[in-house]
């Protein structure tokens, strides 16, 4: 019985199948070992993998990598990087249109990046709603201003651009100088921006917590603390639903 299985083990699994993976899995594990930043952009660009964007997001800045959120002037479609600068595509922004994207890259290709709000507005002419989720990921971060400024002067811009003929003019008016009353722009507020537009925060979760009770214990303390009752602060990495035969109930794993 062992000689017929022994034998038939020389034909049971394709040699070329098998060398393919090989070849793959050794240039995989190269990559990631000496070129973890670069690899781990084009496991986000390739929008495979079996965990979230999320995770290889946070799994990148674990590398050294400095993570940018999507910059009108700075982002292109994918995720770039360039040394250990990594600016996250516009095509995680969701909700915006691929058509607004095109134009956005396309002008500012031809024309040079853009010098402000007013100057965005102008050249672009985004909808309002598209302008807002724009401004609520930080792509404006730029002019130095912070969103609830960015907010104000766009719906006063947009209407304004809306008077105006599309023509080409020969002389760039001067940017509109707003005298508004100081607006306090909160890092949750960001979070939350970040959560509702890209899925989830840029920033690491756990500083989304007021840990500073002393209430969690952090997971290299959990030595000293053996045989006693501890609370600590995890964070969901992914979940697998198994379907029942009969598709009743989901059972997590």
């Amino acid at each position: 019985m062992w000689r017929q299985i022994e034998s038939f083990g020389g034909y049971s699994f394709s040699k070329a199948h098998s060398a393919s993976f090989a070849v793959e899995s050794y240039q995989s594990l190269f990559l990631k070992t000496y070129y973890p930043m670069e690899f781990m952009v084009a496991v986000i660009n390739n929008f495979g993998g079996f965990y979230s964007r999320e995770l290889y997001f946070h799994e990148l800045k674990r590398t050294g990598a400095i993570l940018h959120l999507p910059c009108v002037n700075a982002s292109g479609y994918l995720t770039t990087i360039s040394g250990h600068q990594v600016t996250m595509g516009l095509i995680h922004i969701q909700g915006l249109e691929q058509e607004l994207c095109t134009t956005l890259l396309e002008e500012r290709g031809a024309n040079g990046p853009f010098l402000h709000l007013q100057d965005f507005i102008e050249r672009i002419r985004p909808g309002m709603e598209q302008l807002n989720t724009l401004i609520r990921i930080g792509a404006f971060r730029f002019s130095g201003r912070n969103k609830k400024q960015l907010f104000w002067e766009g719906n006063f811009l947009q209407k304004k651009s809306e008077k105006h003929s599309v023509a080409a003019v020969l002389f760039k008016e001067k940017p509109l100088d707003f005298q508004l009353p100081e607006l306090h722009q909160h890092p949750l507020d960001d979070a939350l921006d970040e959560i509702d537009l890209l899925g989830f925060p840029v920033c690491n979760p756990f500083t989304l917590v007021d840990a500073g009770t002393g209430q969690y214990l952090p997971a290299a303390s959990l030595h000293l603390h053996t045989g006693r009752q501890v609370t600590v602060l995890g964070y969901l990495i992914t979940s697998k639903p198994v379907h029942t035969a009969k598709k009743i109930g989901i059972k997590p794993k």
